[in-house]
């Protein structure tokens, strides 16, 4: 069974990212989690997320900065606050025209696939 914990985002090393986002993996199945992984991601000014799709969900909420996001063939410009949903099989990438940060929410089998077990 998972034991409860509080942790500082601080604690956990930050990856760089194809493109030039910077992400730290917050909570994955390594703590404990079931269902979900939790991520935190910063991208500079001028820099964006990989441009991909994958068969997976995932959420995000914009924190901070500006920028859009594209899915498939559609550009969204963001702002503080948004909330994106991305189905699977969804074309996207973020682009920050200011350094933005970001929660984005993925399935642990997406965890395992990009962590390892």
């Amino acid at each position: 069974m998972a034991k409860a914990f509080v942790k500082s985002y601080m604690d956990i090393k930050e990856m760089e990212m194809e493109g030039g986002a910077k992400i730290r993996w917050l909570i994955t199945h390594k703590d404990g989690a079931e269902n979900y992984s939790m991520r935190y991601i910063r991208i500079n000014e001028n820099k964006e997320t990989p441009a991909h799709k994958h068969p997976y969900e995932h959420e995000i909420f914009v924190i901070s900065g500006m920028g859009y996001v594209v899915l498939d063939d559609e550009t969204i410009k963001l702002k503080p606050y948004d909330f994106i949903f991305i189905p699977g099989n969804v074309f996207h990438k973020i682009h920050a025209n200011s350094t933005m940060e970001i929660i984005c929410v993925v399935p642990i089998s997406a965890a395992k696939q990009l962590l390892g077990d």
